[in-house]
């Protein structure tokens, strides 16, 4: 047991009152009124590197009409080799037709949106323990995987993903207390090796 001060006492019979208030209150009403101005920002993996060594790797490992490359997977692969992105422009590209900017972009989004609150996690600890994001857990049967087997922790392809998830994106600002994004310009590039396991990744069958 504990006692204490007057002044204790007071300050803890206010936050009870208050954390009564805040109950009575509740019961009145379900939920503030929406905010449309607030949102929870999703730390991202950097984009350039993905475009330019990552998505040919997922694109043909993942990528087929028998695999992510249709309508129906929440991760979703748009390319040459299976589901096209239409534009509204130019209509429904054929598979003649190489993948486009915009269907690049698609891929990349649908990586982060597959679980975006574990992929602000990774990229918060600079890709520490990749294995927790679904994008490596299924592929490398830690979780079930409909399409069985498609990486293993040895193979260039995986470290081409893995590479590209550590490299930073955010860093602290100069007080301590917040983070910021890191300009592009001043972001660190994939690593020689990690480059050279993309470039072999990307001619897998």
């Amino acid at each position: 047991m504990f006692s204490l001060s007057g002044k204790s006492a007071l300050l803890v019979g206010l936050a009870v009152l208050g954390g009564m208030g805040a109950f009575v209150t509740g019961t009145t009403s379900c939920a503030s009124a929406p905010d449309n101005r607030r949102f929870t920002e999703i730390l991202q993996p950097d984009y350039p590197t993905y475009r330019t060594y990552v998505d040919a790797y997922l694109q043909r490992r993942c990528g087929t009409l028998d695999c992510h490359g249709q309508p129906g997977r929440a991760y979703r692969i748009y390319g040459f080799a299976g589901f096209r992105l239409y534009n509204v422009d130019a209509g429904l590209v054929t598979g003649q037709q190489p993948t486009t900017e915009d269907e690049v972009l698609a891929n990349y989004q649908a990586a982060i949106a597959l679980e975006p609150e574990e992929m602000s996690r990774l990229i918060a600890t600079q890709g520490t323990d990749p294995n927790k994001l679904m994008l490596l857990r299924k592929p490398l049967r830690i979780e079930r995987h409909k399409g069985g087997p498609a990486m293993a922790e040895d193979d260039a392809g995986y470290k081409c993903v893995v590479a590209w998830l550590r490299i930073r994106t955010i860093r602290p600002t100069s007080d301590g207390i917040d983070f910021e994004t890191i300009p592009q310009e001043e972001r660190e590039e994939l690593p020689l090796r990690a480059r050279q396991d993309c470039e072999e990744a990307q001619s897998f069958p």
